[in-house]
């Protein structure tokens, strides 16, 4: 009996590719030698636009209830929401 072989992957970037029927993660992981190559795709994720709503609202539950249960934040390097053009109140 054949048995599949479910990748297990380490990813430390994504990039997202979004259109009016899809969405594609693509799951990257940097040199450990920074600035010497650009970062590696190790996975795509492709999905439709519905199940990465779903996704994303799952994943905000699931770290919200997380730092409630920690009693705090999950702390992000200001650079990381400067290079990101996300904001911590607007965003979370």
């Amino acid at each position: 009996m054949d048995e599949q072989v479910i990748p297990d992957v380490y990813c430390d970037g994504m990039l997202l590719q979004l259109s009016p029927f899809g969405l594609i993660l693509n799951l990257t992981k940097s040199s450990p030698i920074p600035g010497t190559q650009a970062p590696k795709s190790v996975a795509y994720a492709r999905m439709s636009l519905e199940h990465a709503k779903v996704i994303a609202v799952m994943l905000r539950r699931v770290l919200k209830q997380h730092e409630e249960q920690q009693g705090g934040a999950i702390i992000l390097h200001p650079q990381v929401y400067q290079q990101l053009g996300i904001s911590r109140e607007e965003d979370w």
